[in-house]
């Protein structure tokens, strides 16, 4: 079912501060986030991110164009800072929804899924970039 409500941490909200964690040896910070949007059919979070070598904005937004609860697949936007697939698709399986997108040329994914008993939203980036963080509620 293609609601993103059911991938992200439960009691996610809109004003809500994330933690952006990645596994180096243990789960560090490498950011922080405002969740500006987050419904059955977009999340977005804006914020500050340090990771792999690059330091700055962290902007992601991803909106289910076919607003179909019962879809397991359908087109998507994903903006990833600057870049923007306004042709992604997203499938949902299982407890996961994955994302299919080019952006700035390069095959970019990402699958989202919730983590740790719901309490956070685990975010695999696979393609140009590989990197699994976890968005973790700061409040």
């Amino acid at each position: 079912m293609a609601r993103i409500m059911d991938y992200v941490a439960d009691g996610t909200y809109v004003g809500q501060t994330v933690e952006v964690k990645a596994k180096k040896f243990v789960w560090v910070k490498v950011g922080e986030g405002t969740v500006t949007a987050v419904s059955d059919h977009e999340v977005a979070v804006k914020g500050k991110i340090s990771i792999l070598g690059y330091s700055g904005d962290l902007n992601i937004h991803l909106t289910l164009q076919d607003q179909d609860a019962a879809a397991s697949t359908g087109p998507c936007v994903l903006q990833l800072n600057t870049l923007v697939d306004e042709d992604a698709r997203y499938e949902s399986n299982g407890g996961m929804m994955t994302v299919y997108a080019v952006l700035g040329g390069e095959e970019q994914n990402i699958s989202i899924l919730k983590c740790n008993n719901g309490e956070q939203t685990e975010c695999k980036l696979f393609g140009h970039v590989n990197q699994v963080v976890h968005l973790d509620p700061a409040n």
